[in-house]
């Protein structure tokens, strides 16, 4: 018995194609529209001399509020790349901004920052984490992108961060997470910036703890009184007595926020960023 194929409408592909045709259309003149408003933004700022004009926790919520309304066959991870990319070409068109990416040698945070930030924006690879905030610091690049903390590391640069004022985590990478990431292991980064912290109704704190040394990752948790996970530790200078514990805290605590501490487990703190909690789990429409 011999299978006849179905016979396609050629007329109703023909008118399909026609309306795509005439949505693509459609899209491409808001997609100028939105630019030409970029463009008077861009004016305004450089008016203002506004020094770096990323908001990555306005970026967060823009993302969210498209993958909240979204539904349909288009997968979500796509419209979050889409938006990325206007996102990010439009972030080049209003003023200078450049991001420096630690070199690892899968070349997975290029990937993550290029995926964040659009594959308009200027950036460049440093072997060094420390030179990246020196960088940051000294103006030469508005975003540091670097691992996230490992332990057993020999110099932190989140230990770095605790001398640096005004550098801060500002954003956690993945924002929005891919189905065919190369780093099986999940590896995460850390965009660090000279901005003000925004908070986005779900947000993380990243803070330096400096505890007793005896003093276990739990014990330390439970001193602070807060709901979150120590990422990383590393020994306290010899000037000083105990061990540095990096954690995240699951809620937005503002840069000149204060935290009891009634533990003598807790010696001081150092705040180091806020940034929008990773969307791992999009849904699918």
């Amino acid at each position: 018995m011999t299978l006849t194929a179905p016979t396609i409408d050629q007329n109703e592909l023909e008118a399909l194609r026609r309306e795509i045709d005439s949505l693509d259309r459609e899209m491409h003149t808001l997609l100028m529209r939105r630019f030409e408003v970029t463009g008077r933004v861009a004016a305004l700022k450089r008016s203002q001399q506004s020094a770096n004009n990323w908001r990555p926790g306005r970026q967060a919520q823009l993302l969210r509020a498209l993958v909240s309304r979204h539904n349909g066959n288009c997968p979500d991870a796509a419209l979050v790349r889409v938006w990325q990319e206007i996102m990010g070409a439009s972030l080049a068109l209003q003023g200078s901004f450049s991001v420096g990416i630690f070199a690892d040698k899968a070349g997975e945070l290029w990937n993550l920052a290029r995926d964040h930030f659009g594959s308009y924006i200027a950036m460049t690879e440093q072997d060094s984490a420390d030179a990246l905030v020196s960088a940051v610091a000294a103006g030469d690049l508005s975003v540091a992108v670097v691992p996230a903390p490992r332990q057993g590391e020999a110099s932190p640069w989140w230990l770095a961060l605790t001398e640096q004022k005004g550098i801060r985590a500002v954003a956690r990478l993945p924002l929005f997470d891919t189905p065919n990431r190369r780093d099986t292991q999940g590896g995460d980064a850390f965009a660090l910036a000279r901005l003000d912290v925004e908070e986005t109704g779900e947000d993380r704190t990243l803070m330096a703890v400096l505890a007793a040394a005896d003093a276990s990752d739990k014990a330390v948790l439970t001193a602070l009184g807060e709901a979150g996970r120590i990422l990383a530790s590393a020994d306290a200078p010899d000037a000083e007595d105990g061990r540095w514990r990096l954690v995240e805290i699951d809620r937005f605590l503002a840069p000149d926020a204060s935290l009891p501490l009634p533990s003598p487990l807790i010696h001081r703190y150092c705040h180091l960023g806020c940034y929008a909690a990773p969307y791992t789990t999009p849904h699918q429409g």
